[in-house]
């Protein structure tokens, strides 16, 4: 699984639309294997969104985003969750942690 968070610095960016760079994130059976960082150009959220969907990320986490960017990844199949906050790593490995936990469930579920 590859995911990014819309960040400044170390942090969650408050707008998606501010923020200053996307905290890349590989993931291997449920743990962050990989990290980088990717610095924010100013561009589109139709770029953003391409861009980002070249290198395999999955799902964004997002402070406060708009319209269209929501509809942006949307449609470039990319999973954005908003109304993220402190810090980029944490928010990771909360999500990641959630993921492996409703992977557990519904194997559980299964039996």
């Amino acid at each position: 699984m590859k995911i990014a968070v819309a960040s400044n610095g170390l942090d969650v960016a408050q707008t998606f639309a501010q923020c200053q760079n996307f905290s890349y994130y590989a993931t291997h059976s449920y743990h962050i294997s990989a990290t980088q960082n990717i610095p924010a150009q100013g561009s589109t959220p139709e770029e953003y969104a391409e861009l980002l969907g070249r290198i395999g990320v999955e799902t964004l986490l997002a402070g406060e985003v708009t319209p269209a960017a929501t509809e942006a990844f949307q449609n470039a199949g990319i999973q954005l969750i908003a109304g993220i906050s402190g810090r980029a790593t944490d928010a990771a490995r909360a999500y990641v942690a959630q993921r492996a936990a409703e992977l557990d469930s519904s194997e559980e579920e299964e039996d």
